[in-house]
């Protein structure tokens, strides 16, 4: 008991929540202090009484539990008249939690009849508390308790938290899917000529349709990372404290998933047919306007699709020509091949007609053998592509116009018809409807107006299996939220992928295959989301979260241990423990990295090949060995980017854990803390040239042959039909094959030109096989012709004669076999045989010379990447993931700028090579001389 003299406390406050206030940045509320349910009195006592008479047992107003419970009933029919009065529910709350709190006293008091004698209650008072408690049983039940908080601060909040990340992955997973198309663009600026302005105008038609798939993938990394950055920081522990349910946390995420919803459906369903449409329009334009730029000296032009066209010297207006080699192979029963001493190319940008007028020159015509690879290398080949002896015409022209065609994107579809993703909804619908009866012709479309619909939803469906992941793994961070959101995108994209071929060739209704992805996933995320909220687990899934929990405790683990100090085992030197500890946290960083550009390598190509793979459909046992050889191709390519993402993370936590502010204390400069990191850079270089020069190579020819041959269904590279095989041996001498064997020194089809300095047709040799030996070669099965100067031909057929040529199979093979799949010296011979034999070498030469810088652009990124990562020590991973990605579009801009430069010839292949190292290793090492050490 306080005795009388004693200072008079001040009423105990607490904090409430206020609804309909405003807050600060850093909290979601305002807070608020009010007295509490105990310093409440009626009007005619007064606190000060009140104690007294509790204090007092002889009292003359009467026994003191007598006087205790007339003061309970009093004070509980005022506090119900304030609840009536005022329509907080906080104080409807607190209202009836003082009525009951006043009934166990006046229970426990053993004189339940005495206040009702003393203190009769108001007909009001009784009818208020009713109400009160009527109100406060009818409100508050069920999981969406303390209704209290609703005020749209919370949500703010948490959308704040979103937008962010969401920003982030979302300019991410669109880098990763532009970041090939960069290099083309850069070339229509540089090398062809194309206006700045056209090649931005691409760029804006292609978003559209990468969009609406980032933006769900951007949501469901934000919604894991967000949620895990509140769970880590035990926000959501405080809010569940308080009443806030996983439910109403779950509002503002369902409002920004529908938000994006729309967006991604105003996309799908109006936007990206237009973008796509526009897009081949424009680059049909560009191809079109541009074609003379298209043709380089002394190479066999492809531009114009089965019209092979060589050039021996272009103007430099890009419109006269001279010394014209043109093979015209649109039909393949004719052999139609064109010389001319001149020529120009002519467009028409109005008509979209592109001709090439060809002067002073000769058209020699012959019926060839059928043509079609071997049906069995062990027995005779029947191909063709030679010109038979049986009929032959030459023919000289003074002027000769040739229509030429380019390819478009809009060449695959019929004339007067457009793809399926190009149509409008109205069209794409009308389509449908007209091809209802053929079930395979519908199909298509079906599938493409199924997806239009289904698409956006992911963004819906996302939300509902994350969100209920992020706001659990409190321990695991950031790590296990992104590596569980690739982990549910490429199950996803499997799942849709694997239906839709099913669909495709009509072994399951096209509804249910493009509906069920989305369908199992919002079924998965609503039982998360309920499990999560009631805060039990899901009987059919204890192995599931006990994974979780694993995952989570490790890496919380792992946490913890980074805090430690390395240098605290005095029996080891320091030096060597920081050095081995630095580099197992860099080395985690990396492989942590590797796994991620493995997922996202899968599902960036199964977006692209998507289409390809549900026309072809192949077996799965042929996707997978597709991404076997694929995968650590795609990783060398990649590792620069994850050495540069590894060292930012590296720094940024040593810095976030103030281990590099510890380690300057003890005398250990930035410098020796970088040490490990640049030899592991060194390391990595020298290891990722060894991969280059020795596996990539073959790497690349099985992945390419697993393509063309299994997924495709084409002939294997050295049998593949209508190869067009073209090679210049010499000033004067042509080479055409169709078919080449190496395994059996076998070419068929064979054509052999011989021309004078003013590229006129002088002899035609067509053999049906040519065979390689030791002594030379063997021709079968053809005709030798010589053409004079007035047009007379002399046909000498043959059965079998031998050739005396300085060309040797090798020589076939090396120019048919990819540079992609050669060695360092390989290409370089390669090189020096085109060189010598007067061919344009310019682009080998960078692709050479890029051989050797790539490389080193490990180590330039962890030059780099160390002082770029001091700049901002406090800042998170997020910071980090947007630091690398801009390093890097920076490193990419200028590397692919030189090289187009170098294609042009304004600049040194060599010299192009090494710009983008150069310029960073400059910048790296100048920031780490100038940081704090």
């Amino acid at each position: 008991m306080r005795s009388a003299a004693s200072p008079r406390r001040r009423p105990y406050t607490r904090t409430v929540l206020t609804p309909g206030a405003s807050a600060s940045r850093n909290a979601p509320t305002i807070r608020r202090s009010t007295p509490t349910t105990p310093s409440i009195a009626p009007p005619h006592t007064s606190p000060k009484a009140s104690r007294r008479s509790c204090r007092n047992p002889g009292d003359a107003n009467g026994p003191p539990l007598a006087r205790l419970s007339t003061i309970s009933s009093s004070s509980s029919a005022y506090i119900s008249r304030k609840a009536s009065a005022v329509s907080s529910p906080l104080v409807c709350a607190r209202a009836c939690r003082a009525s009951a709190s006043s009934r166990k006293r006046s229970s426990r008091s053993g004189t339940p009849a005495a206040p009702t004698a003393a203190a009769p209650r108001p007909a009001s008072a009784a009818r208020a508390s009713a109400t009160v408690r009527s109100g406060c049983e009818g409100r508050y039940t069920g999981l969406w308790y303390n209704r209290a908080v609703r005020s749209l601060v919370l949500d703010r909040y948490i959308v704040h938290e979103l937008i962010p990340p969401f920003a982030l992955g979302g300019a991410l997973f669109t880098f990763f899917l532009i970041i090939d198309r960069i290099y083309h663009l850069t070339d229509l600026v540089v090398t062809k000529g194309v206006p700045f302005y056209l090649v931005v105008q691409l760029l804006v038609y292609m978003l559209p349709s990468f969009l609406a798939h980032t933006l769900p993938m951007a949501l469901l990394v934000a919604i894991l990372l967000a949620g895990g950055r509140l769970a880590g920081d035990l926000e959501i522990i405080a809010l569940k404290a308080v009443g806030v349910s996983a439910f109403r946390l779950f509002r503002p995420v369902l409002a920004v998933a529908l938000v994006v919803t729309a967006i991604t459906a105003g996309l799908t369903l109006v936007v990206n047919p237009v973008a796509n449409g526009e897009f081949q329009r424009q680059l049909f334009k560009i191809v079109q306007a541009r074609a003379a730029s298209g043709l380089q000296e002394r190479v066999f032009n492809t531009t114009f699709g089965d019209v092979i066209i060589y050039v021996e010297d272009v103007s430099a207006s890009q419109v006269a020509l001279r010394g014209l080699l043109v093979s015209d192979e649109r039909d393949p029963k004719l052999s139609r091949i064109i010389t001319a001493r001149e020529g120009r190319l002519l467009t028409d940008e109005v008509n979209r007609r592109i001709t090439l007028r060809l002067l002073n020159g000769g058209v020699s015509e012959a019926d060839v053998m059928p043509a079609g690879p071997p049906r069995s290398l062990s027995k005779d080949v029947t191909s063709g592509g030679a010109a038979t002896g049986a009929r032959y015409r030459y023919t000289l022209f003074g002027v000769y116009d040739l229509s030429l065609s380019v390819d478009s994107p809009l060449k695959g579809a019929p004339r007067g018809e457009k793809p399926e993703k190009d149509l409008t909804l109205a069209e794409l619908t009308a389509r449908v409807a007209e091809l209802w009866a053929d079930r395979h012709g519908r199909a298509p479309y079906l599938i493409e107006l199924h997806k239009r619909f289904a698409l956006p939803l992911a963004a819906l469906v996302f939300a509902l299996v994350a969100f209920p992941l992020a706001i659990r793994s409190h321990r695991g961070g950031r790590s296990v939220a992104f590596a569980g959101s690739l982990a549910i995108l490429l199950t996803y994209y499997v799942v849709m992928t694997s239906l839709e071929g099913a669909a495709l060739r009509l072994q399951i209704p096209t509804g249910i295959a493009i509906w069920t992805p989305n369908v199992l996933f919002a079924l998965l995320g609503v039982g998360f989301l309920v499990a999560t909220a009631r805060e039990w687990r899901l009987p059919a899934l204890p192995l599931f979260w006990r994974l979780l929990d694993a995952l989570t405790d490790r890496a919380s683990r792992r946490g913890a241990r980074r805090g430690r100090l390395p240098g605290a085992h005095p029996t080891h030197d320091s030096t060597h423990l920081v050095d081995r500890y630095l580099i197992r946290e860099y080395l985690t960083f990396v492989a942590l990295g590797l796994a991620v550009a493995a997922v996202l390598f899968v599902v960036v190509d199964l977006l692209q090949t998507l289409d390809r793979y549900l026309r072809i459909k192949p077996p799965f046992l042929y996707i997978a060995e597709h991404f076997a050889y694929r995968v650590p191709a795609a990783l060398h390519d990649a590792l620069p980017a994850i050495v540069l993402v590894a060292t930012i993370f590296l720094y940024l936590t040593l810095s976030k854990h103030h281990e590099l502010t510890a380690l300057k204390a003890a005398g250990v400069s930035l410098y020796r803390v970088s040490v490990p990191i640049v030899g592991l850079g060194v390391a990595v270089a020298i290891g990722a040239g060894l991969f280059q020069e020795l596996v990539l190579p073959g790497l690349n020819e099985r992945g390419e042959e697993v393509d063309r041959v299994k997924i495709r269904g084409q002939a294997p590279r050295h049998l593949q039909s209508r190869l067009r095989l073209w090679m210049r041996s010499s000033d004067s001498r042509f080479y055409r094959v169709e078919l080449l064997h190496p395994g059996t020194n076998d070419m068929y089809g064979v054509t052999i030109l011989e021309m004078d300095r003013e590229f006129r047709l002088l002899e035609r040799l067509d053999a049906r096989r040519a065979h390689w030996t030791p002594a030379g070669w063997e021709l079968s099965e053809g005709a030798f012709r010589e053409l004079g100067a007035d047009g007379k031909v002399q046909t000498v057929p043959f059965v079998w004669t031998a050739l005396d040529a300085k060309e040797e199979i090798d020589d076939f093979i090396r120019i048919q076999k990819p540079v992609t799949s050669m060695s360092y010296l390989e290409l370089k011979d390669y090189v020096a045989q085109l060189e010598a034999a007067g061919f344009q070498v310019r682009k080998y030469l960078v692709e050479l010379y890029s051989r050797l810088s790539f490389p080193l652009v490990n180590l330039v990124m962890v030059l780099v990447a160390i002082p770029f990562a001091l700049q901002s020590p406090r800042g998170g991973r997020l910071f980090g993931v947007g630091l690398a990605l801009a390093i890097l579009a920076g490193y990419l801009v200028v590397h692919y700028v030189a090289l187009a430069f170098a294609r042009a010839d304004l600049l040194p292949p060599f010299l192009a090579a090494w710009t983008a190292n150069i310029i960073f290793l400059g910048i790296g090492v100048s920031l780490l001389l100038r940081a704090r050490t």
